[in-house]
């Protein structure tokens, strides 16, 4: 690959995988995922790298890539800190107001193996495209900048039921933020709204988890002592 054919982001030159052709504000989002997983030329590609790729989808679709590998129904223990603490983070920068999403170093530096990401996307991206069939534009003050914050709020605190390493906390959270956060890449008010009452019946199983698995733990201790 040429170096006319790399771009410099940081002190990092990253390939330029988003064909001048195609509009990214304009794709689907899985039709974004699907390409940066074929098309990336190296065998591992880091989270800086994501980022840049996405180009101007900015915080949708990081908060879409940070829930994906949490939407496969197997749980695998580490995981869920892994993906939720930058969702977390994300979703933070969004609510407030960051005009473009910030991660620490240790965080954009990390990698995984391309061929590992094309096992999420092509698990995930059937669910998408379920998703994205109904969609259409229909703003409202969840589509503006406002809305934008209060999305990123609401997100954060899902993301922190996320970071639970407990089965079933992170399947339907993941999903919920996944929903807002396409419903906003789309414009489409609805979808927000329906992602949002999602992750209210979301929040209400992560937690009747965790409050059962705090009582099995208080239990076990009183057994010890």
């Amino acid at each position: 690959m040429r170096l006319d054919d790399m771009t410099r982001h940081g002190d990092a030159v990253l390939p330029e995988v988003v064909p001048a052709a195609i509009d990214p504000a304009r794709e689907a989002v899985s039709a974004t995922l699907q390409r940066l997983a074929s098309a990336w030329p190296a065998e591992r590609i880091s989270l800086g790298e994501m980022i840049h790729a996405f180009g101007m989808r900015g915080y949708g679709l990081l908060i879409v890539l940070f829930a994906i590998p949490n939407l496969i129904p197997i749980y695998i223990p580490g995981w869920s800190p892994i993906f939720g603490i930058p969702l977390a983070l994300v979703c933070m920068q969004m609510a407030l107001g960051y005009p473009e999403p910030r991660l620490p170093a240790f965080l954009t530096r990390r990698t995984m193996a391309i061929t590992d990401l094309r096992k999420i996307v092509g698990g995930a991206v059937p669910r998408l495209q379920r998703i994205e069939r109904w969609l259409h534009p229909r703003p409202s003050f969840l589509t503006t900048r406002l809305g934008e914050r209060l999305i990123g709020m609401y997100g954060v605190w899902l993301a922190i039921l996320v970071i639970v390493p407990l089965p079933g906390t992170n399947l339907p959270t993941s999903l919920a933020c996944a929903i807002m956060a396409i419903g906003f890449l789309e414009g489409d008010s609805r979808v927000i709204v329906a992602g949002g009452a999602f992750g209210v019946l979301a929040s209400a199983i992560a937690v009747a988890i965790i409050a059962g698995a705090c009582w099995v733990a208080l239990q076990g201790l009183g057994l010890m002592f």
